[in-house]
């Protein structure tokens, strides 16, 4: 299982060098639709997960070939509360498509089993080998 998501050239600076593309494992992987780069195996699949704003998303432990943004406020409203989520936005290494993105921290604690999981769309993924 892959926890870290880029991976650049020995001896290069952030950003510059080769970039390699790392497969996830499995027999069936969900890759990026726009440039069909592998974002996830199946093995790590966990969940459906409603979000307002993007519909359905899929949850997984583990993805790899995907950018982390810098932690960002997400607000979950239910018919009574507001609760803060801070995630990491996703994108394709390669192509730079939105992909998701990852729990750092669930305030409501009926969600805390989401930190440190991956979401990705399931309008930005197609399944892949």
């Amino acid at each position: 299982t892959l926890l870290y998501t880029i991976k650049f050239e020995e001896g290069s600076s952030l950003g510059m060098g080769k970039l390699f593309i790392v497969h996830p494992g499995g027999k069936q992987v969900y890759c990026c639709k726009d440039c069909k780069t592998p974002m996830a195996s199946k093995g790590d699949f966990i969940d459906y997960c409603k979000t307002l704003m993007y519909g359905n998303g899929l949850l997984f432990s583990s993805s790899c070939n995907v950018k982390e943004s810098v932690e960002s406020e997400r607000i979950l409203s239910t018919a009574d509360e507001e609760y803060i989520n801070i995630v990491r936005m996703l994108s394709c290494l390669k192509c730079k498509s939105r992909m998701g993105w990852r729990y750092e921290y669930c305030q409501n604690d009926s969600m805390r089993y989401r930190e440190g999981l991956f979401l990705l769309f399931p309008d930005s993924l197609c399944p892949g080998k």
